[in-house]
């Protein structure tokens, strides 16, 4: 997968840019607020329809602006005519809250439609909190990296957030003595349903990705982490359980029940790492997560993701860095910021961009 030119108008520090990439490397040089995370978050946001920062589209948008535009030219296999294809997408947002998606000159008004497409790995600072912060941030995490290859998966993700939101439209308008139980009923048939695939789902990915961890481990680069493994032991749900817990999600107006509400759990010698990491520790497991990732979308796809690696510099050791650049030699596309062109070494086909 290779992207093959970005544009950016009104999108967070950038005013108007347009790169086209050459290189399979591709450093992002500049100073300090001069965009090159903005650049990177641009990419990410082509793969995903959001920002990979959290931020909302409306925080997207440049001060002063009025909308944001980020487009892209991208080639990626296609497997049904067995060769590479390119593909056009672009997304504008106004501050009105229009959203106007273009893929390949079909239309469409919701961000969700660019996950599938350019595929995309990204490791930036905010990454810690896969190891450091709530549960939805790894389910944020694992829900991206499932549905960028599998359309089915989206779909069920989809279909279960508007039975969600219709059931908690439900409970919010309902007490105890007036709620609609008969559609109650069918909302938890419909949640349960959708769970038990996503949980299926979810089960298989992480045990492809805790395999990748082990063989990125062997290959020396994150040998600190050799204790490391992942388990997903997600609550099992049925319409029995939800209804033994009515009374507390009719007092409470909210769903209580579902993969809505799931974790996955880092280990190091059965020790959760959020309990237990350093901060050195954290960023290597993320960066290693990260790569892991990326190994679960080329095993499915066959082809690797465009790596997106963020101001990586005094966060690995020089010999850990060595055999990282090593490992990028992997990717078709990777794209690098606040990086010195000297650590790269020999070998790598790599250009500069400068913002």
């Amino acid at each position: 997968m290779y992207l093959e030119s970005l544009w950016v108008q009104g999108f967070r520090a950038l005013t108007e840019q347009r790169i086209d990439i050459t290189a399979p490397i591709t450093a992002v040089e500049g100073g300090n607020g001069a965009g090159k995370t903005t650049l990177l978050d641009a990419v990410y946001f082509l793969g995903s329809g959001k920002s990979c920062l959290g931020l909302t589209n409306a925080e997207l948008v440049r001060d002063g602006e009025s909308y944001f535009v980020v487009g892209g030219r991208y080639r990626t296999r296609d497997a049904v005519a067995g060769a590479s294809v390119s593909h056009t997408a672009q997304a504008m947002f106004t501050t009105e809250g229009r959203k106007e998606l273009r893929i390949d000159g079909t239309v469409y008004h919701g961000f969700i439609h660019l996950i599938g497409g350019l595929r995309v790995a990204q490791f930036n600072f905010s990454s810690l909190f896969l190891i450091k912060g709530m549960p939805s941030v790894r389910r944020q995490f694992i829900n991206l990296l499932i549905a960028s290859c599998d359309r089915s998966y989206l779909e069920a993700l989809s279909a279960y957030s508007a039975v969600m939101m219709r059931k908690n439209a439900l409970l919010r308008q309902s007490d105890s003595s007036v709620a609609d139980v008969s559609l109650l009923d069918i909302f938890d048939e419909q949640i349960v349903s959708l769970s038990n695939i996503i949980y299926a789902k979810r089960r298989s990915a992480l045990g492809a990705v805790g395999q990748a961890m082990t063989r990125l481990i062997a290959d020396g680069l994150f040998e600190p982490l050799s204790d490391m493994s992942i388990l997903y032991d997600p609550r099992p749900v049925s319409t029995e359980s939800i209804r033994a817990i009515r009374d507390r999600e009719l007092a409470r107006h909210a769903c209580l029940a579902g993969c809505h509400l799931d974790d996955f759990v880092l280990l190091r010698k059965k020790r959760q790492l959020r309990d237990m990491a350093s901060l050195g520790e954290a960023k290597l497991v993320a960066l290693l997560l990260t790569f892991a990732g990326a190994e679960y979308i080329r095993m499915v796809t066959g082809e690797y993701p465009v790596l997106l690696l963020d101001d990586l510099e005094g966060d690995i050791d020089m010999p850990n860095l060595d055999r990282l650049m090593n490992l990028l030699t992997r990717f078709e596309q990777v794209f690098i910021t606040s990086f010195d062109f000297a650590h790269l070494g020999g070998g790598l086909n790599a250009t500069s961009v400068r913002l």
